[in-house]
């Protein structure tokens, strides 16, 4: 049926679809509505289900021109063919619908909040007029500037199986959530900024007390560059050696990735270490220029140390060079970035903000003095006991204070 755009996902609805408008038949089209409304609620979608569809097939179609317009390199000998499978396209997605009923604008689905296939689905819709050339203008410019797939979707993904899946729900936070570390924000910003603009960059280590704010600084990059091409893929110390393979893959796209790896810790026997010095600073094959680590840590060397490292008791012949294998992981971070504790002014000052965000309307001597006291049983002089206390604050009686 197409000479390029053949890598059709869901290609069953297609083809149960159009024996459905060929045949009238009330079976046919039970089986096409049945399919279409499954594929709304996996992909929560709403509207013209059948327009939605043919969109969500080709943005995620896969081929030899898609991955062409998608570096931005020229393609000038599929023209012909393009031209007409897009054409074929632009028929279907003008067909008459009306036979399969309300499906034709399917508005049952009421799911609150952003959700990145369906926004993109209705971005599209609104480009696309009555004439073929806006429709393919439309296509075309998604792929340029959007990219191709999954990638161009979603913001985060996780390792599976030496596989990237999607994270389809990200927090929608940005630096603005965490309040305070302006110098460690703006470090963090600033190699981010440098690493998607092709200008020299460091990989980073983001280490200090627990609860300060070093996870939230990371999340916070992917709404805030999500546009300019930047994705989050998230590693845990178990996949290392799942990495080298996913950066080969990645380095033929055209986004910028972070491969991110949180509260990473190493204990003396893991030797999982060893693969993440490799995949920081490449083997004989280096690392691609559009793939950086960032990593977070509550300890600065990521790898546990012992009295014996310091010159206690200890067995090893060359306890200098053994405490130098220990450092050498955190020395590959070229950018090391501490997130310290509060103090206890910070502390209040943190909470008064928090609380002014969150219209918790409470005297101030008595908001500092619950707080104090919450703090207290926590242990903790961190954002994250402030932003406990403001969660705890907020679900009790006023009156009970």
């Amino acid at each position: 049926m197409f000479y390029l755009f053949n890598n059709i996902k869901d290609k069953d609805i297609l083809d149960s679809f159009l024996k459905a408008y060929n045949s009238k038949g009330i079976d046919d089209i039970d089986d096409v509505s049945s399919k279409l409304l499954m594929f709304s609620t996996k992909m929560k979608i709403t509207g013209n289900l059948w327009r939605n569809y043919l969109l969500y097939t080709l943005v995620y179609n896969d081929n030899p021109f898609t991955r062409a317009i998608e570096l931005n390199q020229k393609c000038s000998g599929y023209t012909e063919f393009v031209d007409k499978d897009l054409k074929q396209y632009f028929d279907l997605y003008n067909l008459d619908t009306a036979f399969l009923g309300e499906i034709n604008n399917y508005d049952f689905l009421k799911e609150t909040g952003s959700h990145y296939l369906r926004d993109i689905l209705i971005e599209l819709t609104k480009e696309i007029k009555d004439d073929y050339k806006s429709f393919k203008k439309a296509i075309l410019n998604f792929y340029k500037t959007k990219g191709l797939g999954e990638m161009a979707i979603y913001k985060a993904f996780r390792v599976n199986d030496g596989k990237l899946l999607p994270i389809k729900h990200v927090l929608d936070i940005n630096f603005d959530y965490l309040v305070g570390y302006e110098f460690q924000k703006s470090l963090l910003r600033e190699n981010t900024i440098a690493f998607l603009n092709n200008k020299p960059y460091n990989n980073v280590l983001l280490y200090g007390d627990a609860g300060t704010g070093k996870s939230t600084s990371i999340k916070a990059l992917i709404n805030e560059y999500f546009d300019k091409g930047l994705r989050i893929i998230e590693v845990y110390k178990h996949q290392m050696h799942e990495i080298s393979k996913i950066i080969n893959d990645l380095k033929s796209r055209p986004y910028h990735y972070v491969i991110y790896m949180d509260d990473l810790s190493f204990e003396e026997s893991e030797v999982e270490y060893k693969y993440l010095k490799s995949i920081i600073e490449g083997g004989i094959e280096p690392k691609p220029e559009n793939v950086v680590v960032y990593a977070t840590s509550n300890r600065r060397h990521l790898i546990k140390e012992t009295f014996k490292d310091n010159g206690g008791v200890f067995d090893d012949i060359h306890r200098n060079e053994t405490q130098a294998e220990k450092l050498s992981l955190a020395y590959r971070f070229g950018l090391q970035i501490y997130y310290s504790s509060l103090s206890p002014q910070e502390f209040k000052d943190m909470v008064l903000e928090l609380a002014k965000r969150n219209d918790i309307n409470l005297d101030e001597k008595t908001l500092l003095s619950e707080a104090n006291k919450f703090q207290m049983s926590n242990g903790s002089l961190s954002g994250r006991c402030a932003s406990q206390f403001i969660s705890y604050i907020s679900g009790i009686d006023k009156n009970e204070l």
